[in-house]
């Protein structure tokens, strides 16, 4: 009987040979607002392109996770499958029930939404209820993420004014859902050093922001990268160049804040691990229309320098470089310049 099984066993082997998936510390965040409401082409992906999403994610080679999975093996420490990917949607619009949410359901890709709770509780006409919140918090491929009560522009406001936000969020959460989301995303991806400080002990097991990057468990898990998708950039292309990307190890990252007090800022980092050919990276301030001086001290060391100050606001830094298979490096930094 042993011997029939392990023929049985060779012959599966043989014709039906198991794929072997590389790990990595590196996933992939994706960012959505809304749906087929093409009034608002900033924030919108049309329903054909999402469903051109949609199609490529679907493809074997991708690992498409709950946000929830990507936070916990960044947590612990542990890799991930190649390729991973999370989807996340904010705010909370109307459009996510009837548009997205049946695409990625039936597609069988999970989703985090980031709620804000004063538009739902202002019974804003594009946003979604409280009752069709609570029927999505139901389904199991679905997650509930905190974004804050009057979606502020937070690195502007006060400590006090900030976390006021987040206390008037967190009741109306605990009396509509019973429960305070453990994750949190920064309306706008804006943040500063004292406001990551000031919501430490709220205990969110991570918190995102919105710039380019891949994301890794390198990164401070108080202001994680999410990619943004919107009309003008959603094309199949930059999307597949997008989810085939991995993150760049870097350490010793200066300056340590991404708020501009010396501007422009002199940006440095170190590669880790056994990465080759560092002479191609590329680094493109989102303010410029040419590259910034990339400069490379001894194997690993990187410095970036640029002479255009970033503009009031928020701007970023993207670098990127060709790696094996295809698949390119990418390593964001967002910059906020507050003014006076």
């Amino acid at each position: 009987m042993k011997k029939i099984f392990f023929i049985y066993s060779l012959l599966i082997s043989l014709f039906f040979p198991a794929f072997s998936f590389a790990e990595e510390d590196s996933a992939i965040i994706i960012m959505y607002h809304k749906f087929g409401e093409e009034n608002f082409p900033t924030t919108n992906v049309t329903l054909d392109q999402i469903d051109a999403h949609i199609a490529e994610l679907s493809k074997d080679q991708y690992n498409i996770v709950p946000l929830k999975e990507i936070v916990d093996a960044f947590n612990k420490g542990q890799t991930l499958q190649e390729r991973t990917i999370a989807i996340t949607i904010d705010d909370g619009y109307l459009s996510i029930y009837q548009e997205g949410w049946p695409r990625f359901k039936e597609a069988g890709i999970p989703i985090t939404i980031f709620i804000s709770t004063e538009s739902i509780n202002d019974n804003n006409t594009n946003s979604m209820t409280w009752d069709q919140i609570r029927e999505l918090e139901k389904e199991p491929m679905i997650d509930i993420g905190h974004h804050g009560h009057a979606h502020s522009h937070m690195a502007e406001l006060s400590i006090s004014d900030a976390l006021n936000d987040l206390d008037t969020a967190d009741q109306i959460f605990t009396e509509e859902l019973g429960y305070i989301p453990e994750i949190f995303a920064y309306p706008y991806g804006e943040y500063s050093s004292e406001l990551i400080k000031s919501i430490a002990p709220r205990n969110y097991t991570a918190v995102f922001g919105q710039y380019s990057s891949a994301a890794s468990s390198t990164q401070n898990m108080m202001a994680l990268p999410r990619f943004a998708f919107n009309e003008s950039y959603s094309n199949l292309n930059r999307f597949k160049l997008i989810i085939n990307s991995r993150a760049l190890p870097v350490r010793d990252l200066l300056p340590t804040s991404q708020e501009i007090t010396v501007n422009p800022p002199a940006i440095g980092f170190t590669v880790d691990g056994d990465i080759n050919g560092l002479s191609s990276l590329g680094c493109f301030p989102s303010h410029m229309s040419e590259a910034a001086t990339v400069t490379q001290l001894g194997e690993k060391r990187i410095e970036i320098r640029f002479d255009e100050p970033f503009p009031v606001g928020r701007s970023r830094l993207n670098c990127t470089m060709p790696g094996p298979d295809n698949r390119w490096y990418w390593f964001g930094l967002p910059f906020f310049n507050l003014g006076e």
